[in-house]
């Protein structure tokens, strides 16, 4: 069985670097990146399969404006394309990190030639945009930041996806990856698919697989058990550059303020500016004491695996 692992990114860094060098100890050769609009110029240090703007249309499927987020299964047909001769193929974002040997990890499951990996599949029983886009069927997903998917998979959905692409459906409601995957794969009576919590329980009972909270790199550091995988995880500057978005992200309640803000003066602007300023540093300073005292605290003990001493957080 031969397996492609690529690593799935629009930008190069410590990140894409460090996990580059996890996986080619582990797969040798066998490695490329999928990579969204590349720079002019930039040439990583391994295989690139490009993803330009134009992609999408070359390859008739439906470019929504954030596909190169919310369509992650666009990296698996582009590899696919560009590289046919493997039977099954790892996608993996740089924000995943393998702690203890990496090898150990992957070979649990070279004996499990299943159409699909996922960590927990599960179906999703509420109504949100991205199930109402897909209307018709069981709706399944999985966490896409850690897959695998075999070569056969791959040729099925491409033209699902493309079919898919040409209906009368808004951008708001269009399927993303892990739905559109999971619940297509998992709907189809050829296909086989595998939760990989089930095969290498202890990898993410020690770990975290989610989309939140972010982790910062040096927490990790010597405070985990071995053996474990955890997502997200940022360096320094991009830890910072994370948590500063999410808190400008959380803006949505001034849309209910539109007409009030519309009196207000640029110098009225600039002071609440200044006063959530200094609000998010004082819930900053007490959340970082708060951390201290629980690593403080941990540090009596046998070092606590992260996602415990994250929770509640």
């Amino acid at each position: 069985m031969r397996v492609l692992a690529a690593i799935r990114t629009h930008r190069w860094t410590a990140e894409e670097e460090r996990l580059l060098a996890t996986l080619r100890g582990v797969f040798g050769g066998n490695v490329a990146v999928a990579f969204q609009n590349r720079p002019e110029g930039l040439q990583p240090p391994v295989d690139v399969v490009d993803i330009g703007a134009d992609w999408p249309h070359r390859n008739r499927l439906r470019a929504v404006p954030d596909w190169g987020w919310r369509c992650g299964d666009y990296f698996y047909y582009a590899l696919r394309l560009a590289r046919p001769e493997y039977d099954h193929y790892w996608l993996i974002e740089p924000d995943v990190l393998f702690t203890g040997d990496a090898a150990a990890f992957f070979e649990q499951f070279d004996a499990v030639p299943v159409d699909l990996l996922g960590k927990n599949i599960e179906e999703i029983r509420a109504s949100i945009p991205f199930t109402r886009g897909l209307p018709g069927m069981r709706h399944m997903r999985s966490i896409f930041c850690l897959t695998r998917m075999s070569g056969r998979a791959i040729d099925r959905l491409l033209p699902l996806r493309q079919a898919y692409g040409r209906r009368k459906i808004g951008p708001h409601l269009f399927t993303n990856d892990e739905i559109f995957t999971f619940s297509h794969i998992c709907a189809d009576p050829e296909m086989t698919v595998a939760s990989m919590q089930d095969i290498a329980p202890g990898w993410f009972e020690r770990g975290q697989l989610e989309t939140n909270p972010d982790i910062l790199l040096d927490t990790l550091q010597g405070r985990v058990q071995p053996d474990a995988v955890f997502h997200p995880v940022r360096g320094r500057e991009s830890f910072k550059a994370a948590v500063a978005n999410r808190l400008a992200g959380n803006d949505g309640f001034l849309r209910n303020m539109r007409w009030s803000l519309a009196s207000l003066t640029d110098g009225d602007l600039e002071d609440i500016v200044s006063q959530t300023a200094e609000s998010l540093r004082q819930s900053l300073l007490v959340n970082r004491r708060t951390g201290l005292l629980t690593a403080q605290a941990d540090d009596t003990e046998d070092a606590e695996p992260l996602n415990r001493a994250s929770q509640g957080s």
